[in-house]
């Protein structure tokens, strides 16, 4: 009998070994290419195409802005070196003591070194997450970036030949639930291809952004048989 329970368990230990290994070294990755081939279609046969697409272009005009949840990460890493930093300076205090040693010059050059620290970090903070927005009107994406300069890229939905979800366990985890989304347009030649970076709920975006290219596609070339 002792055989078979130690056979038996050390198939679950490596069962949980692989899942584990499988479950860090997993990222999100959707791909969703051209989800209706016009020549291969037949629009005749579904009566329902043309309602459908009428709501869903309907309910297509939205806005986002850049998620600060994006930078949630950053932010841990600057409280990990804040708190070594802290440290290090209470380490100096009482080795001044001890050595009769001035260790004022080691406290200004570390609140010099945390100012600049949290400083940066919030200069790009704000900066992203005022300047960087996103919106899709008129069936057409708009990337806005910029806050003197300010740029703005749009791409007409229907030209859309492949979207793409990317979403690390780090940013499920950690950033909070944030993701990046990847455009790219065969016909598009001035800008092939466009990078949404910071979204917040990024599966619910990724399906709308899909829904209306989708519903613009069945509506030409219902128009065009």
């Amino acid at each position: 009998m002792t055989f078979p329970v130690l056979h038996r368990l050390t198939l679950d230990f490596a069962s949980v070994v692989v899942y584990t290994f499988g479950i860090f070294s997993f990222s999100s990755n959707y791909d969703r290419g051209n989800t209706m081939s016009e020549t291969n279609s037949s629009p005749a046969q579904d009566p329902t195409i043309t309602p459908q697409a009428d709501d869903t272009l309907a309910n297509g005009n939205f806005e986002w802005s850049y998620s600060g949840k994006a930078l949630r990460s950053w932010w841990i890493l600057n409280v990990v070196l804040s708190v070594a930093i802290l440290v290090l300076g209470i380490y100096s205090t009482f080795w001044g003591f001890a050595t009769g040693n001035a260790f004022w010059p080691t406290w200004v050059g570390i609140v010099i070194v945390l100012a600049a620290l949290w400083g940066y970090f919030y200069c790009v903070y704000f900066y992203r997450t005022l300047t960087i927005h996103y919106k899709v009107v008129d069936q057409r994406l708009y990337v806005h970036v910029g806050l003197f300069t300010r740029t703005s890229d749009a791409m007409e939905l229907i030209f859309i030949d492949d979207i793409r979800l990317i979403q690390t366990l780090w940013d499920r985890i950690v950033n909070g639930g944030v993701g990046k989304i990847e455009i790219s347009s065969g016909t598009d030649h001035s800008h092939p291809r466009l990078d949404i970076v910071g979204v917040d709920k990024p599966e619910e975006i990724f399906a709308r952004i899909d829904a209306i290219r989708t519903a613009l596609r069945k509506r030409r070339a219902i128009m065009t048989s």
